[in-house]
């Protein structure tokens, strides 16, 4: 499997070096990068080669903390819809579970998992098992610009509880206490932030359901066009055809695709997913498509999309939304 990141989350390495008086396009040849696509929407660079240019960067300014800097770097667009449809969440939570559910967009090399506890909420950062460790320079990087993006929709005095790194405590470890200006675990077993839970489900004043369900749209088309030639993209995409007729089991979609059931489930598992996960995949986007559009009635599509009882399709849509069918088609209306 190829790991590849969208061209334009390089912004943020880009503007670094440009404000330590580094002549960018310069780094990114040096790396193998075409220095006109750090800025096309559609383009996606190769990690290994992102890699080599932080790691050029890093050599230049003799800077180890230089991930930090995207903190003041990043910005929203540069996360394609991905970033507008992070400003109009319901809250941080939101958010966040956005991040998570469509970060191949970002990297497919990426592995993003969000928990709730009691009192916390919790984003690991990791890598999937497949890919070899990366420069921790860049999970500086992505640590620092999540929680920028954070207090961007919360406030600027939002900090985490704390932060956990798998690097090596550096010798400028106090610019980490000063960013984040939490507890930070050094040589830890994940990558993860963590942020008071209240904190976190605590309303946006800039949340927009309707915009975020749009730019969720832009996200999955261009993820359409950027997996196309995935088996488990082709799967998706089969059960999105067969949920509304009934005809979702694994045997039906292993006839479409040609394959037996066995050959199936190896091919979802080569790609990092199952054919559960696929299926519950579908069915929310199916579901927020149908709810939203008011053409059927809650009951019709909780069995249109294979559920038993309406009760089960409800607790399922809360899980994927955060409400309920009834409360997100009022709020769709308001």
């Amino acid at each position: 499997m190829t790991i590849t990141a969208i061209a334009s989350a390089s912004q943020v390495l880009w503007r670094i070096l440009e404000l330590r008086g580094v002549e960018p396009a310069d780094v990114f040849r040096d790396a193998g990068l075409n220095p006109e696509k750090w800025n096309d929407p559609d383009a996606r660079f190769s990690d290994g080669a992102l890699d080599a240019a932080w790691r050029r960067a890093v050599e230049i300014t003799d800077d180890p903390c230089l991930g930090l800097e995207a903190a003041r770097c990043i910005n929203p667009a540069s996360l394609h819809a991905l970033g507008f449809a992070w400003l109009v969440s319901d809250n941080l939570v939101d958010a966040l579970s956005r991040l998570v559910r469509y970060s191949d967009l970002i990297s497919n090399g990426l592995d993003l998992q969000l928990s709730l506890s009691e009192n916390e909420c919790t984003l690991v950062i990791d890598q999937l098992s497949f890919f070899p460790l990366g420069l921790a320079v860049r999970f500086d990087a992505i640590s620092a610009g999540i929680v920028a993006l954070c207090r961007l929709t919360v406030s600027e005095s939002l900090s985490p509880t704390a932060v956990s790194l798998r690097r090596e405590a550096p010798p400028c470890s106090a610019d980490y206490y000063a960013l984040y200006r939490a507890p930070v675990s050094f040589s830890a077993k994940v990558n993860s932030i963590t942020f008071d839970r209240t904190v976190a489900e605590r309303p946006l004043p800039t949340s927009n359901r309707v915009l975020a369900l749009q730019s969720e749209k832009t996200i999955d088309d261009y993820l359409a066009r950027f997996k196309a030639n995935t088996f488990s993209d082709r799967v998706r995409m089969r059960l999105i055809e067969l949920l509304p007729s009934g005809a979702f089991a694994k045997a039906d979609v292993a006839k479409m695709l040609n394959v037996s059931q066995r050959t199936l489930q190896r091919r979802l598992a080569d790609d990092g997913t199952s054919f559960k996960v696929l299926l519950d995949e579908a069915r929310r986007e199916l579901a927020l498509r149908f709810i939203g559009e008011h053409r059927l009635s809650i009951k019709e599509t909780s069995y249109l999309l294979g559920f038993s009882e309406p009760g089960n399709f409800s607790r399922a849509f809360k899980r994927w939304t955060g409400t309920t069918p009834s409360d997100f088609r009022v709020a769709e209306n308001g």
